[in-house]
């Protein structure tokens, strides 16, 4: 075990077992966009089982100690473990379905953090940055009542890249009035900070913020709209 560190946003994650996944990757160093498995393969990915470091919610746990692993609960044997539709918040609600693309006008500007907030919902956070070194990797999801779904896996060349891009994140979702919130039983397990907050048009985006190392994870979350 690698020696125990006191980290202001860190707390310890154990992702659950991983599904099917259309992973789209990214590296900014050339440009250039690669498609793992094809742009509709699908991927099985192997369980993951692992502790990591992640980004706590605010307040009293905000600091404390915790014990550094070094598998990478990211990515198992080669492949990037991303979230299944029945996993994500609010599965019971919205019923989600992974797709390659989202309806047209809803999807994100940039893949990039610090932006976040699907259909515009967050548009504080889309400020003009230089993008540092990093692949990408994301999922999309559809559900009823026109609500949206995005998880990203960023893996940057540093871990203080993606401590640096992970504050900057959180900046990003404070100007969109987000605010921490309280995790699911599974998020508090896996030990992920939640911020949430009601957007222009009235629905609610909740995000879920994970960090191992130089690795983020970015779950986001954007209900539907109320029938009628």
């Amino acid at each position: 075990m690698a020696e125990v560190e006191d980290l202001i946003e860190d707390v310890a994650l154990r992702l659950p077992e991983a599904g099917d996944i259309r992973a789209r990757g990214q590296r900014r160093r050339t440009r250039a966009r690669a498609v793992r498995g094809g742009a509709a393969g699908a991927v099985v990915l192997a369980a993951a089982a692992a502790w990591g470091l992640l980004l706590p919610a605010d307040g009293p746990e905000a600091r404390q100690t915790v014990a550094t692993t070094t598998a990478n609960p990211f990515k198992v044997d080669g492949v990037v473990v991303m979230r299944p539709a029945a996993e994500l918040p609010g599965y019971a609600t919205w019923h989600w379905k992974e797709t390659t693309s989202l309806p047209k006008g809803t999807g994100p500007s940039s893949d990039a953090l610090p932006q976040v907030g699907l259909d515009g919902a967050c548009p504080a956070s889309f400020v003009p940055a230089d993008e540092p070194s990093q692949q990408r990797y994301s999922v999309f999801y559809t559900g009823s009542g026109h609500a949206l779904a995005q998880h990203r896996v960023i893996a940057y060349d540093a871990e203080a890249t993606a401590r640096s891009q992970v504050t900057a994140l959180r900046g990003a979702m404070t100007r969109c009035g987000l605010h921490s919130a309280t995790p699911t039983a599974r998020e508090k397990e896996e030990g992920g900070a939640v911020w949430s907050g009601t957007v222009d048009d009235g629905r609610t985006l909740r995000v879920t913020v994970r960090r191992w190392e130089s690795w983020v994870s970015v779950e986001e979350v954007l209900q539907g709209k109320p029938a009628g």
